[in-house]
């Protein structure tokens, strides 16, 4: 599922990745880059899981590896990349079919509008 040079530089495709639980129903890899620049990470959802309401502090470049992605009106499947900026705010979600798995960079933290997402956004990077 994973396209190369990402699944060589990740060292492995999804069954054999070490995934980290962010919350519930979602995991993530944290991608190593150079600097404190951009930050990059692979994202699975499980099928039907809504991320939480949020807004971008910058840019955010997210492929869709497997599944798919909705957001407001698009439906986003594999090798469809949306692209955000601070002036969006929105609440995607995985598709009910499968896992959604996800390549994300952002060049921002998130803005988190729930209690519980802002609390643990410093524990996981995001």
């Amino acid at each position: 599922m994973i396209p190369e040079p990402l699944r060589s530089y990740l060292g492995g495709d999804l069954d054999s990745l070490h995934w980290s639980r962010v919350a519930p129903r979602v995991q993530q890899i944290l991608i190593r880059t150079p600097g404190s620049g951009p930050r990059a990470r692979m994202l699975r959802f499980q099928a039907g899981t809504q991320v939480p309401a949020h807004g971008h502090g910058g840019r955010e470049l997210t492929l869709v590896l497997c599944g798919s992605l909705h957001d407001g009106g698009a439906v986003l499947q594999r090798g469809d990349v949306a692209q955000t900026d601070e002036t969006t705010e929105h609440q995607p979600f995985a598709g009910p079919e499968r896992d959604c798995v996800c390549l994300a960079v952002t060049d921002a933290p998130l803005r988190f509008k729930g209690t519980f997402a802002r609390l643990l956004q410093p524990w996981f990077g995001i």
